[in-house]
């Protein structure tokens, strides 16, 4: 699929503030792409965007907003209507975990995962996706997990977003096939973001004592794939493995799986 021309183009991203948000804006900034900075954290946006507009002269503009209330979504896209903004990509990269047994976890926690992790994606991809389709040209980016591909003992939940993630975004894409719009989505492993100490799993057997892959170079694979079109694509080669073998296994078997990953150690 031919790339799309980014000089003068913009970007979307949301929990673009650290990890993979913030090595995303790097990447479409130095490819010429203004680009739209969402998360919470404001402070932290300012500084990624003086670093890249400063060293790519594109404009890069800070919206703080916790993707976690009710009505966020519609607030940004007044936000972007009211600038004159058209989005030519759309990174829907916010999210975060909890871990531990389903039963224990704090269900405030729960709702703010669920109102990010799959309302806010799914809102800010309907407001967006029609312009696109309109103008007959656009790229959207999510990120799925390794745990889209099988239920997760010990974030349980969270593998059910992503597992939701994957199977809304191959929906889309196949919706979108010949529109000039694309989507797809990003299915890392653990990966160095700053996720794992949010979510509290540094005992989980899947991270600890583990060399985990910069977010960078996740972010890179994403962004090629983004730009190829592609529907989905799992970083990693034990993550690959998993996803792939998950095919043949029983649902039961490869929960047993992912849950002797994810004990406590």
């Amino acid at each position: 699929m031919t790339k799309i021309d980014a000089r003068r183009r913009t970007a979307v991203i949301t929990g673009a503030s650290s990890g993979f948000g913030a090595e995303f804006t790097r990447l479409f900034g130095a490819d010429g792409w203004n680009v739209v900075m969402v998360a919470r954290s404001g402070a932290a946006m300012e500084a990624i965007a003086q670093e890249i507009e400063e060293r790519h002269g594109v404009e890069v503009t800070v919206l703080p907003k916790d993707l976690a209330a009710i009505g966020a979504c519609a607030d940004v896209m007044a936000s972007l209507e009211q600038r004159g903004v058209i989005v030519d990509a759309l990174v829907n990269n916010a999210g975060f975990s909890t871990y531990g047994e389903f039963w224990r976890d704090d269900p405030d926690k729960q709702s703010s995962m669920l109102q990010v992790n799959v309302v806010a994606l799914t809102e800010l991809s309907r407001l967006i996706l029609p312009g696109m389709v309109e103008r007959g040209h656009g790229r959207l980016l999510t990120l799925g997990s390794v745990g889209s591909f099988a239920a997760a003992p010990m974030t349980a939940a969270y593998a059910a977003t992503k597992a939701y993630v994957l199977s809304l975004s191959l929906a889309m894409a196949e919706e979108l096939r010949g529109s000039g719009v694309t989507v797809t989505c990003l299915c890392p492993g653990p990966t160095e973001t700053g996720f794992q100490e949010r979510a509290e799993m540094g005992d989980s057997a899947l991270v600890k004592d583990r060399n985990l892959p910069a977010a960078r170079s996740v972010a890179e694979a994403g962004y090629a794939a983004m730009q190829a079109g592609k529907p989905y694509l799992v970083t990693g080669m034990n993550s690959r493995v998993f996803a792939f073998g998950s095919r043949f296994l029983s649902r039961t078997t490869t929960t047993r799986l992912a849950g002797r990953a994810q004990r406590r150690t």
